[in-house]
């Protein structure tokens, strides 16, 4: 069945990928396997370090990927492949018992993932027209989010009746189904010349990746938005890695009460990517992208100062909403409208690169929590989140030639 571009059915098969991947994410990535892990050795040092060091791996590889993309017109069979690698590998972690096993295939796992998000991202300009793309890409950020409400409560049900290892399988089912929609339903990315995989294009798209970082400072709107998305995104993932912990140790919350935050959280971030993803459409990504990153810089301080857990609460449900889905969500938008078709594989590879090594402040956040106290730490974040809305009005994105 051929759907046609724009359909909602076909946005929805593409931008589901968001609810399966965030699935991964959430259950593996952030809550049980760092759980099961550290309670199972005792070490945080080889979490830390596989967890970094896969992202780092997938972050140096990611623009080659993108740009292998684009060369071979295959975005979609090089999508569904890191998929399913990742699923195996997540499989595994159910079965395992050796330690250092357990942490090597969880990077491994953790490596494909991270590597499937820039061809998923490079699919959007195949489901949707440059009118439609901000709604599809607020779409599937709301969707991902939907998908942390969906599976944690699952995740706990399978946790308590079955027990944490069969938590990795679970979550490898799910990503695999509703990953579904967009493995049947959406449409490979066309290519003008596509070409077959040979290794001479391996240093050929190196060296174009090279010369398109050399060339940046000649093309300042996407300077400018890269290193702006890089500090915006390092201050929200250090945002959301710290956030429980933070609630936890500054305002004590029941455990009850940390829970419905963070369903909350994600269940307002949801309807905040939708709404979002159309203002990206109506009034230019851009300008979504900037108030997004200014409510970001807002609600930090706000959370930081608040001494009732209500406040924290509802700045988190409302201008933490905000911010994270709507730097996400007009984040890819804008880089769609930069980037010239031919190359958006290419593009989008170095937009990942710099979400994926936005490490530098979940470390500072740590040193300043030990030093000084978890408000002060908290208080530290909005110097990246200045710095990523200050380079974000500097990028004279309306007026900017696309390389």
């Amino acid at each position: 069945m051929n759907l046609k571009r724009d359909s909602l059915p076909l946005l929805l098969s593409w931008s589901f990928y968001d609810f399966a991947n965030t699935i991964f994410s959430a259950i593996v990535l952030t809550a049980y396997f760092p759980l099961y892990f550290t309670e199972k050795t005792g070490s945080n040092w080889q979490l830390g370090a596989a967890t970094t060091g896969s992202m780092l791996a997938a972050g140096a590889v990611l623009p080659f990927l993108g740009a292998l993309a684009d060369r071979t017109g295959k975005t979609k069979i090089y999508l569904i492949r890191a998929t399913l690698a990742c699923i195996l590998f997540l499989f595994a972690l159910s079965f395992l018992k050796n330690p250092l096993l357990l942490i090597f295939f969880f990077a491994i796992s953790g490596f494909f993932y991270h590597a499937s998000l820039v061809f998923y991202n490079s699919l959007l300009p195949a489901v949707a027209a440059p009118a439609r793309q901000g709604f599809a890409s607020g779409l599937g950020t709301g969707l991902g989010y939907l998908g942390v409400v969906f599976s944690l409560p699952l995740a706990d049900w399978i946790d308590k009746n079955w027990g944490r290892p069969f938590v990795f399988s679970a979550a490898g089912l799910l990503f695999f189904l509703f990953s579904l929609p967009l493995f049947v339903w959406t449409p490979e990315r066309r290519v003008s010349k596509p070409e077959a995989f040979q290794g001479r294009i391996l240093s050929q798209e190196w060296k174009k990746i090279f010369v398109l970082i050399r060339k940046l400072p000649a093309t300042p709107a996407l300077a400018f938005f890269l290193i702006g998305n890089f500090f915006a995104v390092d201050a929200i993932n250090a945002t959301i890695f710290w956030f429980l912990v933070y609630a936890r140790e500054v305002f004590r919350p029941g455990q009850s009460a940390l829970v419905y935050l963070l369903l909350g959280v994600n269940g307002s971030a949801f309807l905040a990517g939708c709404v979002l993803g159309w203002a990206s459409d109506r009034f230019g990504a851009m300008r979504i992208l900037r108030f997004s990153s200014l409510s970001l810089i807002a609600t930090l301080g706000g959370m930081a100062l608040t001494d009732h857990f209500q406040w924290f609460a509802a700045l988190s449900l409302t201008g933490g909403a905000i911010a994270i889905a709507g730097i996400w969500t007009s984040g890819r938008k804008v880089l769609v409208d930069l980037s010239p078709p031919e190359h958006i594989g290419e593009y989008f590879g170095l937009y990942g690169l710099t979400t994926k090594i936005s490490v530098l402040s979940n470390l500072i956040f740590s040193i300043v929590a030990d030093d000084f106290g978890f408000r002060p730490a908290l208080l530290t974040l909005i110097l990246p989140a200045l710095a990523g809305a200050l380079s974000l009005f500097l990028s004279n994105f309306p007026r900017q030639k696309k390389l």
